[in-house]
């Protein structure tokens, strides 16, 4: 047994293949930094790098050597996080894989390979040293990344923290808080326009539209957003002024265009600051409001922290979800690039639909109680749904995981937008049948779908047009344009109920 010990240990040091398997997680990481938090890498990092040590280990008693265990360890880390990307590589390729074949496939070659491994005369002391520097060269590039993003971000929320304090919003006339309406402020996002739905998918939502407005909402059937982030929409509504530019989707390209610029253009990161450090939000809040927050998973890691900080009452029913350590977006990204791929409706399928169907009823059941909070207090929802993943049919019916994110075959689509329809109808009517003070309510969708979508078929600008419906009580709607875009909304609203002096901008 010692013999044998001393034959497995001979060689120059190896510890590459526990980098290798660090790696992957800590790329994606520093590759999506603004969209998710240190706190998602440890469990999947913990069990790769886990995983890959009993790997290592077992084979270094099976080829009783730790090098070639190591180089043999390295090839499967390879292949183990290369899964997904070739499946999709594959497919875009027009080269349709099931994905049993492709997986028997890969651990086939990497069984060839462990035996020409095996068979090799060499002490891979030299592949060893080379790997060992490039292991640790990988590691550090990411993690000098990492480090001077979180540096420029303290510089920025430094920044930030100055300009809020020297900023005060548009003096207004006093007005008494018994009398203010509560103002509620709901995103559905990719909400497709009524005449999206109907050129594309076939479905009359004139009947959702009409009942809107027999409610008293003005439909502003002719307004557009100039921007399909969602981030960007929402930081532009929430200060009341154009951030980003004029952007197009290029069909011969498959890819998205400015055509063009805004005077301020915001990067994804300072458009998440900006939806924290909202103007609309101060603005209120000197008028005697109260901030109450309905989150969803978009904002995971991106900002939800800093609107927990500035609303007096935060909501998120994906964060305080059990299962968003295994179904979270970072996880799921990470899981479908690798082997794990087709085991997940399996292992997770079910977790993943019941997070996001839960996630999404819990946050309309309690808008419905809103009214017995007392006010006046901004709410704002953003609800991500009919966006994929498709957990709902149309009467609320549970979707199959391997559905999720089905683009091509649209009754999945259309089922969520059909029923998120109708359950918003029931938030609205208990909105105004329970509140005291008829309220004002902002019903928004941020884009329409969007053409980049694997397997959607879709006109190339539909997704400029949003549903943009308001009930503003005691306005006279003849004065409103039916283009007006969403980035007039609180500008109209403040300029009404709270005589401030907001001139409205450009329509898109």
């Amino acid at each position: 047994m010692k013999q044998r010990l001393k034959a497995i240990f001979k060689g120059p040091v190896v510890f590459y293949p526990l980098l290798f398997a660090a790696f992957p997680i800590l790329f994606l990481y520093a590759h999506n930094m603004s969209e998710t938090s240190a706190s998602q890498l440890w469990l999947p990092m913990g069990v790769s790098v886990a995983a890959a040590l009993v790997l290592w280990i077992v084979l270094s008693f099976i080829l009783r050597s730790l090098s070639k265990a190591g180089f043999a360890t390295g090839i499967f880390l390879v292949f183990f996080f290369s899964y997904g990307r070739f499946y999709d590589v594959l497919n875009n390729w027009g080269i349709p894989v099931k994905q049993a074949y492709l997986f028997s496939t890969m651990l086939f070659v990497w069984g060839y390979c462990g035996y020409f491994i095996n068979r090799a005369k060499g002490s891979f002391a030299t592949s060893t040293k080379v790997l060992n520097v490039i292991a640790v060269v990988l590691i550090i590039i990411n993690l000098f990344n990492i480090v001077s993003y979180q540096v420029k971000l303290g510089r920025q929320d430094s920044v930030t923290q100055v300009e809020s304090t020297e900023q005060t919003p548009a003096a207004v006339g006093p007005v008494g808080s018994s009398t203010l309406p509560d103002i509620y402020f709901i995103i559905l996002d990719e909400y497709a326009h009524a005449d999206t739905m109907r050129e594309w998918y076939d479905y009359d939502d004139s009947e959702f539209i009409n009942n809107l407005e027999d409610k008293g909402f003005f439909i502003a059937r002719e307004s557009k957003t100039r921007t399909p982030n969602t981030q960007h929409v929402l930081a532009q509504i929430l200060n009341m002024q154009y951030l980003s530019g004029v952007w197009s989707w290029d069909n011969s390209t498959r890819e998205w265009v400015k055509t063009a610029s805004a005077e301020v253009e915001l990067t994804s990161e300072e458009a998440y600051q900006k939806i924290v450090d909202s103007s609309v939000v101060d603005f209120l809040k000197t008028k005697g409001y109260s901030y109450i927050y309905f989150g969803s998973w978009f904002e995971f890691d991106r900002y939800q922290q800093g609107i927990r900080d500035k609303a007096e009452v935060y909501f998120n029913y994906y964060e305080s979800d059990d299962r968003s350590s295994i179904v979270s977006e970072f996880v799921y990204t990470l899981w479908d690039t690798t082997m794990l791929r087709p085991f997940y409706p399996y292992i997770a399928g079910i977790q993943y639909v019941h997070y996001y169907r839960s996630g999404v009823l819990d946050t309309l059941q309690h808008l419905k109680e809103m009214p017995d909070i007392g006010g006046p207090k901004l709410v704002f929802a953003h609800i991500a749904c009919p966006h994929a993943p498709y957990v709902f049919g149309p009467n609320g019916e549970y979707i199959a995981h391997a559905n999720d994110n089905n683009y091509e075959d649209k009754q999945f689509y259309l089922g969520q937008y059909i029923f998120i329809s109708q359950e918003i109808e029931k938030v609205i009517d208990a909105l105004l049948d329970e509140s005291e003070i008829p309220p004002i309510i902002v019903l928004q969708s941020d884009h329409g779908q969007r053409p980049h979508h694997t397997g959607i078929v879709i006109g190339a600008n539909e997704w400029k047009k949003v549903l943009n419906a308001m009930y503003l009580p005691g306005m006279d709607y003849s004065e409103l344009s039916d283009s007006i875009s969403p980035v007039n909304t609180f500008r109209l609203i403040f300029d009404h109920y709270f005589d401030a002096d907001y001139a409205l901008l450009q329509n898109d």
